[in-house]
């Protein structure tokens, strides 16, 4: 494999908005239902909302090819921790998704590092994320990779209110 990570840009716009929608409705559409899955991913992955993301200095999205073919992306947040968020400094994974016929080839893996090295260059010491308590392989991805549950929080998909799990990195071991 030959990936390639990267910051995207805002000229980035139009493909993260597409892969975001894409690789949100392939992971949630068989457990979901069709209007609101749409409806969340409408609102939150609309070309005007990831062009504000990118333009904004707290959010970063890192892009991911393979030989010039989106593979997958995610996305930090700096700002607040959930209150149960424990860790020293913390920075929030918002989003990380490979495209399907990517999982399990170490896009996800990749993306993370990327995620983790970037948050110790600007002096953070904990990676949080929250976690759809239904997705198993993620919740297995991540607790694989350091994570610890530490808490709960809701989370509206649609008009249907979901539990997140939500998990912890210590970044300074």
């Amino acid at each position: 494999m030959s990936l390639d990570i990267r910051i995207a840009s805002r000229k980035d716009a139009e493909r993260v908005a597409q892969l975001a929608k894409d690789t949100f409705v392939a992971t949630f559409a068989e457990d979901n239902s069709r209007e609101n899955l749409a409806s969340y991913v409408e609102t939150a992955f609309s070309l005007e909302v990831i062009s504000a993301e990118l333009a904004d200095p707290a959010s970063i999205y890192m892009w991911a090819e393979e030989q010039g073919i989106p593979a997958g992306y995610a996305k930090m947040r700096r700002g607040n921790a959930a209150e149960c968020i424990t860790g020293p400094k913390p920075v929030e994974l918002q989003r990380i998704y490979a495209v399907s016929n990517q999982i399990g080839v170490g896009v996800g893996k990749s993306l993370l590092n990327m995620c983790i090295k970037l948050a110790k260059a600007e002096g953070f010491q904990t990676l949080w994320l929250g976690v759809w308590e239904h997705n198993a392989r993620a919740i297995e991805f991540y607790s694989r990779q350091g994570f610890v549950d530490v808490g709960f929080h809701d989370f509206m998909l649609g008009k249907d209110q979901q539990k997140d799990r939500l998990m912890q990195l210590d970044l300074r071991r």
